[in-house]
């Protein structure tokens, strides 16, 4: 799991989201809806892919267009990583929110985080 996580609202436009994650130089965030409750990963793949590739159409795009939703509390910290890797390809996507109970947000799974647990595991 990775911490700090970054987030975008809903409502947000992809233009935003793609500044945020240009600057950060992370690839995924986290999407809270109006209650702060995770509702989807926002991947770059997915703004790259699912629109036109200019900053004017990003500003007309919301984030809620083009995200992976994900149900809530589908991982947990203490979910084992096995757990994880069935979450994340029986829902086809890259990135999963971490909650804790209630749905606090509390950090990201990524292939990444995945690939380094198998590598120390080795």
């Amino acid at each position: 799991m990775s911490r700090p996580v970054l987030t975008n609202e809903t409502g947000e436009t992809l233009g935003d989201a793609w500044q945020l994650m240009f600057v950060s130089g992370l690839r995924h965030l986290v999407v809270l809806d109006d209650d702060g409750v995770p509702f989807g990963v926002l991947s770059d793949r997915a703004v790259l892919a699912g629109s036109p590739s200019t900053i004017d159409h990003w500003g007309n795009l919301l984030v809620r267009d083009v995200l992976a939703r994900v149900p809530r509390g589908s991982i947990r910290p203490d979910s084992t990583a096995q757990q994880a890797v069935h979450e994340m390809s029986h829902r086809a996507v890259e990135a999963l929110p971490v909650t804790e109970e209630g749905g606090k947000l509390v950090g990201i799974l990524t292939e990444s985080d995945v690939v380094r647990w198998v590598g120390t595991a080795a």
